[in-house]
């Protein structure tokens, strides 16, 4: 990958959280206030829970450090547009998932540089040097907080146009998800051909567990179902594009994309595989 591409990674990034944010609206965080014990375990679940998956996973089956932490670094990340669309085909609350998404991604600015340190630290201290807390919420601002808010005032300012051209803005992020997936496998092409049934196996596990154990969580705390099928997406499935953007920032390579970029690049393949007979199991129960 060139450097011109890797500088034009952050940008694909904050243009898909500028077109989450076009698709926010006031009323959507309305859900808050009706479904609050919904929306709360739906929050702990993605902050908490998935990282405390991930981290289980990684400590059972011990890849290299730079999956590990790969692996890590996208269960730190937030759920994105897709999760919302997979709510929306299964027929869940999708005002509730559209709230989680867009409140957890304005949290990661807090949330991502903490975890990442903590992982970094315990992961990669022998493969790299240290890095910095405070340049990763510097970025995580840049490239998710400050477009999702300018999404948001875009689509507050320019409402008809927004929805008009809604599906070409999400069309275009869509593209740019594809070829940040791509650009990551083909920078670490080598490493894919070793990993790639070790590290398949994790994120499946990973993925799975995160549906399950939502889903069980979801049930004791007595939440309908139209909850808690939307809760069980939006906790399995995480917004890979922000850890392949991230990884550049965080580990510097003299070519391509770094190793720590392959997992999420995997995962952004993956769960779509595993999410999607779900889904379809899960779509008319009621």
């Amino acid at each position: 990958m060139s450097n011109t591409a890797l500088a034009l990674l952050p940008l694909a990034l904050a243009y898909i959280m500028f077109t989450l944010g076009t698709g926010l609206k006031p009323n959507d965080f309305k859900v808050i206030a009706s479904h609050p014990k919904a929306f709360f375990i739906g929050l702990i679940n993605q902050v908490l829970l998935v990282p405390l998956v991930a981290l289980a996973v990684v400590l059972v089956m011990a890849p290299p450090p730079a999956i590990a932490f790969g692996i890590l670094l996208i269960s730190f990340c937030p759920g994105g547009v897709t999760s919302n669309m997979l709510s929306y085909y299964a027929k869940g609350n999708v005002a509730l998932s559209v709230a989680l998404t867009g409140v957890v991604s304005l949290l990661s600015v807090v949330t991502l540089p903490i975890l990442i340190t903590m992982a970094f630290d315990h992961f990669m201290q022998d493969q790299a040097g240290s890095i910095s807390a405070v340049k990763i919420g510097i970025v995580m601002f840049l490239l998710t907080t400050l477009p999702v808010t300018l999404g948001m005032l875009a689509r507050y300012k320019f409402t008809d146009f927004m929805i008009r051209r809604g599906g070409i803005l999400n069309g275009l992020a869509s593209v740019f998800f594809v070829l940040i997936v791509i650009a990551a496998i083909a920078s670490n092409w080598e490493l894919l051909q070793s990993q790639l049934t070790s590290m398949g196996l994790e994120l499946i596990l990973i993925i799975m567990a995160l549906f399950v154990l939502s889903t069980l969580i979801s049930k004791a705390f007595k939440l309908s179902w139209f909850d808690a099928k939307t809760i069980s997406i939006e906790t399995s499935i995480q917004n890979s594009t922000t850890a392949i953007t991230l990884a550049p920032i965080i580990m510097t390579t003299t070519v391509g994309l770094p190793p720590i970029a392959l997992p999420a690049a995997v995962y952004g393949v993956l769960m779509y595989i595993v999410a999607l007979p779900v889904i379809a199991l899960i779509r008319n129960k009621n």
